[in-house]
């Protein structure tokens, strides 16, 4: 029972630091709009298009919204989910890290990176690395440690 409580533990904690990761980023841009768009990735990532278009402000304050709501999910998930539930919402909170990551080779923010093949949109987005990136390592950790302890009570 303990080690059942232990893997458990990583992976609810796991869930909050992912929560609480999501939140600064979103906060900044709600109640800075664009300003806090490019106080985030960088002035430099934005053309003046950018800068004029509506469509564009509307898609960030949409990625706002769900970030803030993932991160209500991710407190759900430590919070009132369990150990099933748990491990279910973080491995899709891991496919969600991960087809950002794809999204950033693939079409990356900055000023002369390069798309696929070339990786440079992994390291172009400040924000990407520390937050999806620590989340991705606190989640797999997590749910592998939840995933053995499960396996070990099952054979007790």
């Amino acid at each position: 029972l303990r080690e059942e409580t232990l893997s458990g533990m990583l992976l609810k904690a796991a869930f909050f630091v992912s929560g609480f990761l999501f939140l600064p980023p979103a906060l900044i841009l709600i109640t800075k709009g664009l300003e806090g768009a490019q106080e985030l990735l960088g002035a430099a990532s934005f053309t003046k298009a950018d800068l004029e278009s509506p469509l564009f402000m509307h898609v960030m304050y949409i990625d706002a919204g769900k970030n803030v709501i993932v991160a209500a999910i991710c407190f759900c998930a430590a919070t009132l989910f369990n150990l099933s539930a748990q491990q279910i919402t973080a491995s899709l909170m891991i496919a969600l890290d991960m087809w950002c990551f794809v999204v950033q080779v693939i079409a990356p923010v900055g000023p002369g990176v390069k798309p696929w093949p070339a990786l440079d949109g992994l390291f172009s987005n400040p924000v990407l690395l520390p937050i999806v990136g620590g989340q991705i390592v606190l989640l797999t950790l997590g749910l592998l440690t939840s995933l053995c302890g499960d396996e070990k009570a099952k054979t007790n």
